[in-house]
């Protein structure tokens, strides 16, 4: 090792959350050597905790993560409900502080350099980055070929490289203590989250009741008159940022990626991010391997690009007005639709584009 450096690597990963601890163990798959910064290992990070069960097939992870699997999801807005059966494409709850660390045990198992530190800084050359990271005991000082940003919506990284950081929402939630729901529930419309949605999910033995705000509204009253109707109004209120997606979001710039919730890789309507941000990791340790950067962007776009527009339009349209969130839930009563609905969430069906998403209900809305 170079006198001058603590560690040299190929790629320095800021972030040990999903993103960060699957890109590792994909890059170990390609013998790729790598070091895993992670500046909390008892972080829990605020979550739903929502995703897709088939994860654990696609990335190997052992299903005792698994809190719950749910195959109905209710629905709900100011006039309407619906039940939306998912038994073909179920959803999985993990907790998250569990999840993230038996991933990042199972990167270290696999060869990746586990360290709990926090990022400082970084100098960016021609062919190789330093980076700075702080630890308990001394500042390290960290050679490596790439460095990625995977450390968030409120990205370090991000800021440094781009003096910016990712397009987000806040959201407040409350975890009710001891009481266990088998159903995961959204609420759309003026009466519970403008122009977006609140949820209610199982959390372990607990459940977690929140809402995504819409800027410049009056959503956070609303959200605690849904507090107050679900009881759980003497619950310490906590707020986060999710990310929210721009088609515009960089990938890579002066030797630095960006991945997860850093690059803003949420889809939109649904926000999920914990699927979408690993299967992204995969698609990153596939162009690192190859030592082409830019292969990264081309085949993120090239997987998921018309999938996030299309979600990004459906979001509009039909988040729009309490008129459209009520006819949005009409069509998940029907069955055929609602098995549509699941190819394309379950990324099966070809995207659809925003003109139709328009012509489509248009004739569903008039043949009805």
């Amino acid at each position: 090792m170079n006198d001058k450096f603590d560690f040299i690597t190929n790629t320095l990963i800021i972030g040990g959350g999903p993103a960060g601890s699957t890109l590792a163990r994909e890059l170990n798959k390609y013998d790729m050597d790598n070091i895993l910064i992670e500046k909390n290992f008892n972080y829990d990070k605020p979550c739903g905790g929502g995703i897709k069960s088939s994860v654990f097939k696609e990335f190997n992870l052992p299903k005792t993560l698994e809190t719950k699997k749910i195959t109905n999801v209710n629905l709900f807005s100011n006039l309407n409900s619906a039940v939306f059966n998912i038994k073909k494409a179920p959803l999985s709850i993990v907790l998250r502080k569990e999840f993230d660390h038996s991933l990042r045990l199972l990167a270290k198992e696999e060869g990746t350099n586990l360290i709990e530190g926090k990022y400082k800084s970084i100098e960016c050359f021609k062919d190789y980055i330093i980076a700075k990271i702080k630890t308990n005991e001394k500042i390290l000082i960290i050679k490596a070929d790439y460095l990625v940003g995977a450390d968030g919506v409120k990205s370090s990284v991000k800021k440094d490289i781009l003096n910016v950081y990712p397009k987000s929402f806040l959201t407040n939630y409350v975890i009710v203590k001891n009481k266990s729901i088998d159903s995961c529930e959204f609420y759309f419309g003026s009466k519970y989250a403008p122009k977006r949605y609140a949820w209610i999910f199982p959390h372990g033995e607990d459940t977690s009741i929140g809402s995504i705000f819409e800027p410049n509204s009056n959503a956070s009253k609303i959200f605690d008159d849904l507090l107050k109707e679900k009881d759980a109004k003497s619950y310490k209120k906590k707020g986060f940022y999710i990310p929210n997606w721009d088609k515009k979001s960089v990938f890579y710039k002066n030797r630095v990626f960006f991945l997860g919730d850093a690059a803003g890789q949420t889809l939109p309507f649904t926000y999920e991010g914990i699927y979408y941000s690993m299967r992204s990791a995969r698609i990153l340790a596939n162009a690192i391997s190859k030592n082409e950067p830019l292969f990264y962007e081309k085949k993120w776009k090239e997987t998921f690009e018309k999938s996030f527009l299309s979600y990004h339009w459906a979001e509009r349209f039909f988040l729009y007005s309490d008129f459209m969130s009520n006819k949005m839930l009409d069509f998940f009563k029907n069955k055929k639709l609602q098995e549509k609905a699941l190819l394309y969430w379950d990324n099966k069906a070809k995207p659809i584009s925003a003109k139709d998403i328009v012509i489509k209900f248009f004739k569903y809305f008039f043949k009805s």
